[in-house]
């Protein structure tokens, strides 16, 4: 029975933190308009997914959002952690571990040891910096 409330009690808190997560404020995401087509975006976005990065977001975040309009049809090649328990494939635990308290976060990793970290909304040109991926593919 201790076992069950201990489980309980785990699961309700993790809840209760993701849902103190938040989109991150600290900067307005621009209108995004979709520049590129269907896939001149594409060896952009695979080259980002290659090196490591990844997008912890959530589903009900707007910022969140306008990031993967950026990327219009290309954003599939990008890896997006969902951090909210509700949303689609959720992976809360990971979110928690990585320290995820504003989304969307770009974390670059190699061999699950983080090297870098955005938060907000971010541009391609500043992607391109962060990854090493030139845009120009």
């Amino acid at each position: 029975m201790l076992r069950i409330m201990q489980k309980l009690f785990l699961i309700f808190f993790l809840s209760i933190a993701l849902l103190l997560v938040s989109c991150a404020p600290q900067q307005e995401a621009p209108e995004v308009q979709e520049a590129a087509g269907p896939s001149e975006l594409d060896g952009f976005a695979k080259c980002v997914y290659e090196t490591g990065a990844r997008m912890y977001g959530q589903y009900t975040c707007g910022v969140c959002k306008k990031q993967r309009e950026l990327f219009g049809p290309s954003f599939q090649y990008i890896q997006e952690i969902e951090c909210h328990p509700r949303g689609e494939n959720p992976q809360t635990q990971r979110c928690l571990e990585r320290d995820i308290e504003k989304t969307p976060t770009w974390i670059l990793e190699k061999n699950g040891i983080e090297s870098d970290r955005l938060t907000g909304f971010q541009t391609l040109e500043l992607l391109s910096e962060f990854s090493g991926c030139p845009l120009e593919q």
